[in-house]
Formats: C-alpha cells, sequence, structure tokens
C-alpha cells in the first residue's frame, strides 16, 4: 500500500537553469528602468536646480546693483546734508556779523544825530565819550576821547585837552596833569575840528598813586570861539 502512493521526482536541471535566467532578466531590466527613471528624475531635479540657481543669481546680481545704487544715494544725501548744515553755519554766522554791524551803525546813526540836533539844544563843545582800560602791565592805561561840536560848527574848534587824574599819594591829595603822567609821547594834544575829534593814548599811573577822580577840559582859543568844556568823573576802572 505504502508503494502504491509513493511518487517519484525527476529532478530537471534545465529548467532550473531557464528559471533562474528569466529572474536574472527580470532584474536587470528591473535595475535598468530603476536606473533610467532615476536618472531622469536626477536630471530633472538638476534642471531645476540649475534654474533656480541662474534666478538666485541673476536676484543676487540685482540686489548688489541695488544695494551699491542706495549706498550712492546714501553718500550724496549724507554730502547734501553737511553742505546744508555748513550752509546754515554760514548764513547764521553772516546774520550775527550783520546784526552786529547794523548795532554799529545804529550807534553811529546815533552819533551824528546828536552832533546835527542835540537832544538839549546845547551849541558847542560836548565831551562825548572817553573810555579807559587797563593796559598790559599794571599801572598803565589806555584812553580813547570823543569831542563833538554841536550847532555853530560852520568854523573849526581848536585849542588843547588837559587831563588830570587826583587821588593820593603818601596819604596825601594830589594831582597829576597829563604831562606828568607819560602819556604817549608827552605832546600836548590839540583840537581842530568841525564836527567830532577822537583821541587816543595811554598813560602810566605811579605804583604809590592811589587815583580817584578824572577831569577831562577841552580849552579854546582864538576869536569866535565856543566856550570851553570840562567834565569830572570818578575813576572808571
Amino acid at each position: 500500500m505504502e508503494s502504491a502512493n509513493r511518487k517519484i521526482l525527476v529532478y530537471q536541471p534545465a529548467y532550473v537553469w531557464m528559471a533562474a535566467a528569466v529572474a536574472a532578466v527580470v532584474l536587470v531590466t528591473a535595475g535598468y528602468l530603476l536606473f533610467r527613471y532615476g536618472a531622469g528624475y536626477a536630471g530633472g531635479e538638476l534642471d531645476s536646480f540649475s534654474s533656480q540657481r541662474e534666478v538666485l543669481q541673476r536676484q543676487l546680481a540685482e540686489a548688489r546693483e541695488q544695494n551699491a545704487a542706495l549706498r550712492q544715494q546714501l553718500a550724496i544725501l549724507e554730502r547734501s546734508s553737511e553742505i546744508d548744515r555748513r550752509a546754515s553755519l554760514e548764513v547764521r554766522d553772516d546774520i550775527a556779523r550783520l546784526q552786529d554791524k547794523m548795532q554799529v551803525l545804529r550807534k553811529e546813526l546815533a552819533f551824528y544825530r546828536g552832533i546835527v540836533s542835540p537832544a538839549d539844544n546845547r551849541a558847542g563843545l560836548t565831551i562825548q565819550r572817553f573810555d579807559l582800560k587797563r593796559g598790559a602791565t599794571t599801572g598803565r592805561y589806555t584812553f580813547n576821547l570823543m569831542l563833538t561840536q554841536v550847532k555853530g560848527n560852520d568854523k573849526y574848534a581848536q585849542g588843547v585837552v588837559e587831563i588830570s587824574v587826583e587821588g593820593l599819594q603818601d596819604g596825601n591829595s594830589r594831582v597829576l596833569r597829563f604831562e606828568r603822567l607819560k602819556a604817549g609821547d608827552g605832546k600836548t594834544m590839540k583840537l581842530k575840528f568841525r564836527y567830532f575829534q577822537d583821541f587816543e593814548g595811554e598813560f602810566e599811573i605811579p605804583e604809590d598813586f592811589e587815583p580817584q577822580r578824572l577831569t577831562i577840559r577841552a580849552k579854546t582859543s582864538g576869536k569866535g570861539q565856543p566856550p570851553d568844556v570840562e567834565k569830572t568823573m570818578d575813576w572808571p576802572v
């Protein structure tokens, strides 16, 4: 019974090799197809990347050009701003100078008006201004004196100017005349003018002398001259 149910298998190597060959062909074909697909996909991706790279390169070049243009505009604006700032400073300085000049002109105008039509309607000589300043060394002073002739100035006023300083020396009251104070070259200040005349000079006070008051006298001489004028003031410095 057992021998009747048994099957006898015959080994046929040709079929095995054929099956192996078919499997190899299938594998090779599948590998080739996969390779072609991968190559095609990779080529497409590479083309896409190349296109994107070109686009990015163009954008980068445009950005660089825009950046350079913006830098140039910024430099122009900075130069323009600096020019505007300097121009503004120059205009401000010019305005300040003009205001100073106008102030000087106003003073000069007031001075000339005072000569032509004085407020007090007095005619004759006037001690218009006397300025005294300390010099470079102790006891030395510089001065500026202006005399004017208001009304009646159809002729020259002529004469001399005298300056004296009153003070204390060794506890005693003394008056020092201009000639004793080593003023300038020691020459007498002579006046000769129709409208106004300036005097400038310097003098030196002795170390042991304490000045208290200063007197200015304009003394005329000759026929038809205006009367003398005198002004005493406290020591101004």
